[in-house]
């Protein structure tokens, strides 16, 4: 979703105003603190003029002291009104900024799976880390500097004309030659498309160098070098090569207009000389114009720095407003509790985008019984479980649970309802005990510890340096095998105690030792539950109460294992494959190459 500028400055200004009073402290201590930047100048008028003007005396000699003191406290007042609102705008932008990715962070909780797969993970990973933070460059810093980048230039020219407005004028002459030029390098016509281009090439490169990342075994196995990453390469120099573009653009009139902003004082030495030597300008006057006139235009540098900054600030709230205005899993206003734990397909037809997967998919699962979904790969057998969960939603057709279309089931009670266990297990940056509790929060230390016990867990656990609260996961310093951390998984499952059970391929990374503590996992959490099976090992599921054959999105076959291979048709072909492929052996004849 893409606003106007006019638009985003307003959200800007709205996540801002989240913490109103704290910035609005920051904006006065700001503006007190840049006015008194001048004391030190003021001061040091006074004192020249008292110098120049009388023969000093006992009397003259106090009165500098205490100038002299005033212009020290008005250094010391300025710096600790400086830090005042400093501290106040940063402690308002980390709150908003926590508060912004937790909104983001949990909307994305809420958005369906397809959202992810046609996201990158890259750019999802820029919006929270980078997008994010560049907000708190315009709260903590920006909003101040704008405040004192403003007050000072004004107040000090208003001063200046009270002094000498001949002078006051000269001072100003390259103001205007200046913002010409700030307009030229960031006012451009094309600004905002410039912005969107270039926050689409860093996300465009985030998102390779993500995949180049997690592709690394398959790159070193190969022997390959960054350069055959052809993707990374292109994304990589195409950003570059744009960000070199637009600096050779800007770069010229940045440059003048940095120039010129410090060039007031080859219009005010020459002419204040001029009006010194004709006796119209007084030394002290010539004195606080060179020191006043010629710095009052170094506070516009932050604020034109601003500029650019700004543009890439809105562009990137545009893009965390285009999460947030994503339609999460819709919520029922006639929100009903399933009756029991029966699951029914009712003609249901599913697709991702124009490639449709599931036609005409019905069947039924009575509670308490173990189903298992077997098919060729890309049958849907995986989708048929994720549609259970509402990872999307059904293009036509009811899934049921408990004679209630799950559209109408409370998400939190559905959730509640199904523990899933997937193929591809993901553990988190935490403790054993942690990554367990997972499944229940509000678990005590006996309840996680029994779940762990039941999965089959102790035995690694105790292994481990530091016990069940050993950190593991990527920034951990214990790295699990695949099996350990399927059993891991399976505690979660045991902990939540959810009566459907869906069990993806959970025995697909396991060796044998691990898969029989898996097996007997299984046992405990079957127990008692209505359980969906997704194998392609077909000798693990020979006892589930019924068998459904999926192939091409819909139920080719079903039944007993004694009646399908009884049966001609696909389930006995895929036992006859899988019986020959048990029994096939590896054996080298001739010459073996090193």
């Amino acid at each position: 979703m893409k606003h106007g500028t006019s638009s985003r400055f307003t959200r800007l200004f709205e996540i801002a105003g989240q913490k109103k009073r704290l910035l609005t402290l920051s904006a006065i201590f700001a503006a007190a603190s840049s006015l008194l930047a001048l004391v030190p100048y003021l001061f040091i008028y006074l004192i020249m003029e008292r110098l120049l003007s009388t023969s000093l005396g006992i009397r003259d000699y106090e009165a500098l002291r205490v100038l002299s003191c005033a212009a020290l406290g008005g250094v010391i007042l300025r710096y600790l009104l400086f830090f005042a609102s400093t501290m106040f705008s940063h402690v308002a932008a980390f709150n908003i900024l926590y508060g912004l990715r937790a909104a983001v962070v949990n909307h994305l909780g809420t958005l369906h799976m397809g959202y992810f797969t046609e996201s990158r993970s890259g750019g999802i990973k820029k919006i929270l880390s980078e997008d994010v933070e560049e907000i708190e460059q315009f709260i903590a810093h920006h909003i101040p500097d704008l405040v004192s980048g403003v007050s000072l230039p004004v107040v000090t020219i208003a001063y200046l004309f009270t002094v000498d407005w001949r002078m006051a004028l000269i001072a100003l002459l390259p103001l205007p030659v200046a913002l010409f030029f700030q307009y030229i390098a960031l006012g451009t016509s094309d600004r905002d498309q410039l912005m969107q281009q270039y926050h689409d090439a860093h996300e465009a490169m985030n998102g390779t160098i993500v995949e180049y990342v997690r592709g690394m075994p398959v790159v070193k196995v190969f022997n390959q070098t960054v350069d055959s990453f052809s993707r990374l390469k292109q994304f990589v120099y195409a950003y570059r090569d744009f960000v070199n573009q637009w600096t050779e653009r800007v770069a010229p009139p940045w440059a003048l207009f940095t120039v010129i902003t410090a060039s007031s004082l080859f219009f005010i030495l020459p002419f204040g000389v001029w009006f010194y030597l004709a006796g119209s300008l007084s030394l002290p006057k010539l004195l606080l114009f060179l020191m006043l006139g010629s710095g009052y235009m170094i506070p516009l540098l932050k604020v034109a720095m601003m500029g650019g900054n700004l543009a890439r600030i809105l562009e990137g709230v545009s893009r965390i407003d285009a999460i947030l205005s994503q339609p999460g899993i819709s919520e029922s206003s006639a929100t009903r509790m399933p009756s029991g734990c029966t699951i029914e397909f009712d003609d249901v037809g599913f697709g991702y985008g124009h490639s449709k997967v599931l036609h005409h998919t019905s069947f039924r699962m009575e509670e308490g019984s173990v189903t298992a979904l077997v098919g060729p790969s890309g049958a849907g057998k995986s989708t048929i479980a994720q549609l259970l969960l509402r990872m999307w939603d059904v293009d036509s057709g009811q899934i049921r649970i408990g004679g209630v279309d799950i559209r109408k089931i409370p998400h939190r009670t559905l959730m509640d309802h199904v523990g899933f266990v997937f193929q591809d297990v993901f553990i988190f940056s935490d403790t054993v005990y942690e990554n367990i509790r997972m499944g229940k929060e509000e678990a005590s230390h006996d309840e996680v510890m029994k779940a762990a016990e039941a999965a089959q867990c102790l035995d690694f656990i105790r292994a481990l340096p530091d016990g069940i609260h050993t950190v593991i996961g990527e920034g951990g310093a214990v790295h699990l095998s695949g099996g350990e951390r399927q059993r891991i998984s399976l505690a979660r499952i045991l902990l939540k105690d959810a009566p459907i059970v869906v069990l993806d391929e959970a025995t697909a990374y396991a060796d044998a030792e691990n898969e029989a503590k898996i097996q007997t996992a299984f046992a405990r959490i079957m127990k008692d539950k209505t359980v969906i099976v997704i194998a392609h090992r077909l000798s693990t599921i020979t006892d589930a109460d019924t068998i459904l054959v999926i192939d091409k999105g819909q139920v080719a076959e079903s039944g007993s294992h004694e009646r399908l291979i009884q049966t001609p048709g696909l389930y006995r072909s895929m036992w006859k494959a899988h019986t020959e492929a048990r029994d096939w052996t590896f054996a080298l004849t001739g010459d073996t190459p090193c």
